[in-house]
């Protein structure tokens, strides 16, 4: 049974659905071993009760292309924010220690290392995306533009932004910054 995790057949992130496939269907076996390799350390579970694991194989934290498909897997809603996003693209020369994403779902348990989450209320994403608010994506995760990150930062005090000689000022346009802060403001 643990050669499906060595031998590649389970990929880096996976579902109790996709274990419960590789096991011809069986759930009982499926959970049995899913405990197993959550108590010998093998795979985590991203946020407990939610049925998705990611594979350990030593890299503490995991890369981030499996760090984000393990997000994008669990939170529907997950979109990468404040210097996190500021970084990715550029508009700061500080580099974030932790993936900084929000999420509109209710967290109860988190267990992934390397990431913290950041609870934003219900038709957050639904006012971001009306204001134009999302630019590209990291790893199938959105980001936030660099100016609807500096406002989200702003209206909710809760996340990692690069100090302000760190950011790219010429590059933040000011009128976007405040559209974005506006959209948000109702929140």
């Amino acid at each position: 049974m643990s050669g499906l995790l060595e031998g590649g057949r389970l990929p880096m992130v996976f579902t109790l659905a996709d274990l419960k496939q590789q096991l011809d269907g069986d759930e009982h076996a499926a959970m049995e071993l899913a405990r197993r390799w959550l108590e010998s350390g093998q795979v985590r579970q991203v946020a407990p009760p939610r049925p998705v694991f990611i594979r350990l194989g030593g890299a503490e934290p995991p890369e981030e292309p499996h760090l984000c498909l393990a997000l994008a897997r669990t939170f529907p809603s997950a979109v990468v924010v404040g210097g996190s996003a500021l970084w990715r693209q550029g508009a700061s020369r500080q580099r974030d220690a932790l993936l900084h994403c929000a999420v509109s779902e209710d967290v109860e348990q988190f267990a992934l290392p390397g990431v913290r989450l950041h609870q934003r209320p219900e038709g957050w994403l639904l006012a971001v995306s009306r204001a134009d608010g999302l630019h590209g994506q990291l790893h199938e995760l959105p980001l936030l533009t660099a100016e609807m990150a500096v406002a989200d930062a702003a209206r909710f005090a809760d996340v990692w932004v690069p100090d302000r000689d760190q950011l790219d000022g010429p590059g933040l346009d000011a009128a976007r910054v405040a559209a974005a802060e506006r959209a948000l403001a109702a929140l």
